[in-house]
């Protein structure tokens, strides 16, 4: 009974709550109540058990038990913890037996801001549920299938491509895709506007990501298809109970299952067949951010003036309107290009 401590003739039950000793007054030692309330003290302060059988902490913690993982490199095996320890922070209660593939792809796209994090983060959830199969924590790999962010640019999407994704949108998504188009924002920031941000037509904010003050004129289509939407919610975009996006992932997989029906691959397919994109060419919500650029740069606004607007350095804004800039120069300069003589006239040869 080391924890027990005799203080005036009293005995007391000694433990640290938050660094300090704290004493809690025990029965008499021959009180017939003595070791029933010991024991109770005494479990109360015992050390916790290990996570709980089958849940997600537990698999971690055999992940990180077995010879494979003792074996990897010094810098892997830190780059691994710190995405097994955000695992462990974000579902170590849940249960490995039922995590599903969507449960993967709404934590990775949290991350879709940061595409080279989420992809990390994706090879180690990978691995560790490749090793519950191994150990029979359940019999398959919901990450098998899913799918690494591209890390290339964000295409703009194609005016084809966003006519039929509005067409065929449930409300909000086509909210949140005119909100996208007409700010030029990110996702994070577009679920974050508010209706008490607009000022005289004017969306005013700081960014999340950079902290930089915008200032967006609102166009009449974007302030248009918000009246169409019952206001539920302080913010522009909501959740069908009408609370705020928590998380950028809901937009995102709302993108993805719109990229998945009938009528946008037909229109996905046909702008393949005449080359307009690549086959593998995929359209996320980010590429509505190079639109507005682009769109911002046909009206004639200058570099600084459109990075004002988006929120972006002069640099970016010609990196995502060089094509629209190689178009706007080349339609310039089209009467004076189609004017001339390409194949210069031969000349008299004089004898």
């Amino acid at each position: 009974m080391k924890n027990v401590t005799e203080r005036k003739g009293l005995l007391y039950f000694r433990r640290k709550i938050a660094g300090k000793d704290t004493y809690l007054r025990l029965p008499d030692l021959d009180d017939p109540d003595f070791h029933a309330e010991y024991r109770r003290l005494s479990q109360q302060t015992a050390p916790k058990e290990g996570p709980a059988p089958g849940s997600m902490a537990a698999l971690v913690a055999a992940y990180r038990g077995n010879p494979e993982f003792a074996a990897l490199e010094m810098s892997t095996r830190i780059n691994q913890m710190r995405y097994l320890d955000l695992i462990v922070t974000e579902i170590g209660e849940r249960g490995v037996k039922g995590l599903r593939p969507a449960h993967i792809y709404t934590m990775r796209d949290r991350m879709a801001e940061t595409p080279g994090k989420a992809n990390a983060w994706l090879s180690v959830m990978r691995a560790l549920l490749a090793y519950g199969t191994r150990i029979d924590m359940r019999a398959d790999n919901p990450a098998s299938g899913i799918k690494r962010l591209e890390l290339g640019e964000h295409e703009p999407w194609p005016a084809d491509l966003l006519r039929v994704a509005l067409e065929e949108a449930t409300p909000m998504t086509r909210a949140a895709i005119v909100t996208g188009l007409c700010s030029g924002q990110r996702v994070s920031d577009c679920i974050r506007m508010q209706y008490g941000w607009i000022d005289g037509g004017i969306m005013e904010f700081a960014q999340k990501k950079t902290g930089k003050d915008v200032a967006i004129p609102m166009h009449p289509f974007w302030l248009e298809e918000l009246k169409k939407l019952p206001r539920r919610s302080t913010t522009l975009l909501y959740e069908r109970s009408g609370a705020p996006f928590k998380t950028t992932g809901a937009i995102q997989a709302r993108l993805r299952d719109l990229m998945a029906m009938s009528a946008v691959r037909e229109v996905h397919a046909d702008l393949v067949a005449r080359e307009v994109i690549t086959a593998d060419a995929t359209f996320s919500f980010h590429g509505l951010r190079k639109n507005s650029c682009c769109y911002l740069l046909e009206l004639g606004l200058s570099d600084t003036e459109v990075g004002s607007i988006l929120g972006m350095s002069s640099e970016m804004v010609r990196h995502y309107g060089k094509r629209a800039r190689a178009l706007m120069i080349a339609r310039g300069a089209a009467e004076r290009v189609t004017g001339g003589k390409i194949v210069p006239l031969a000349r008299k040869v004089v004898s």
